[in-house]
């Protein structure tokens, strides 16, 4: 394969794990995609199929990894926020009145992420949809023309405790999310309908608080929990640095989305 067809593989091509939920015999998948193309969001194939693996239901219409949740650990720089953003605004356009929390452990990445997530909103396919932005710290949120919502906020402020009711929780920079987070965050959920949990995040360092992270990648990988959706992108365990093969193994944006230059800072 060459390097320069990144973007043309498919999810399973580009995984080193890929672990699915029991009991999938549909996907919510046909009806976003829809919805992205309408507002001009284009996918790789890789990420089109990370969402319809997200979106995969059972038989009873609740989505298939809807008590397990979505995890991914992904490499920096592959484009994860874009891939989940895109899919976090076609779900609340298409559903109004949706609750969507997303949240980092730093208030640093959190108000990137929102400045990303401030500027798909601004485009031009996309404004028409949206009824306000709010900016203010600790407030940041994007408002729907239908109601829906996304509120913004980092982990380590205390962000995600006392709601009522939430149909997806992103908790990004997973690989640094505590017992006591999840706790707060999760039961959010349980008044929903048919609510999604995605935690997204890179591998934890030994010094990280990854006991989460590590044990939802345990419990995928031993066949222990057949409710959660594993995806897990990274280089062989003997690669070397300056192997581009490596570089591509372990990040599916390299070179369409993210360049040389990128990966060598």
């Amino acid at each position: 394969m060459s390097l320069t067809q990144s973007g043309d593989r498919k999810l399973s091509e580009v995984t080193r794990h890929l672990v699915m939920p029991s009991g999938i015999v549909s996907t919510a998948w046909p009806g976003v995609n829809a919805q992205l193309s309408l507002l001009g969001i284009p996918l790789d194939l890789w990420q089109q199929g990370f969402l319809q693996t997200i979106l995969a239901k059972r038989e009873d219409g609740q989505y298939a990894c809807g008590i397990g949740g979505a995890v991914a650990s992904i490499p920096r720089q592959s484009g994860k926020t874009y891939t989940i953003g895109a899919l976090i605004f076609a779900l609340c356009m298409a559903n109004p009145g949706t609750l969507a929390l997303w949240t980092a452990h730093r208030t640093r990445t959190h108000n990137e992420t929102f400045k990303s997530m401030d500027g798909t909103a601004n485009r031009k396919k996309v404004a028409p949809f949206i009824r306000s932005v709010r900016k203010a710290n600790g407030e940041q949120e994007i408002e729907f023309v239908n109601g829906s919502r996304i509120l913004f906020g980092a982990r380590e402020n205390g962000f995600g405790r006392g709601f009522a009711k939430v149909d997806i929780v992103v908790l990004d920079e997973a690989q640094i999310l505590t017992e006591k987070a999840m706790e707060d965050m999760v039961p959010a959920t349980n008044a929903a309908d048919n609510a999604l949990v995605i935690m997204v995040g890179t591998p934890p360092r030994p010094s990280d608080p990854g006991e989460v992270f590590t044990n939802r990648r345990d419990d995928a990988l031993s066949g222990k929990d057949p409710d959660i959706l594993y995806v897990e992108m990274s280089a062989d365990k003997e690669a070397k640095p300056e192997d581009r093969k490596q570089w591509s193994k372990a990040n599916p944006s390299f070179p369409g989305r993210t360049n040389e230059g990128s990966i060598l800072r």
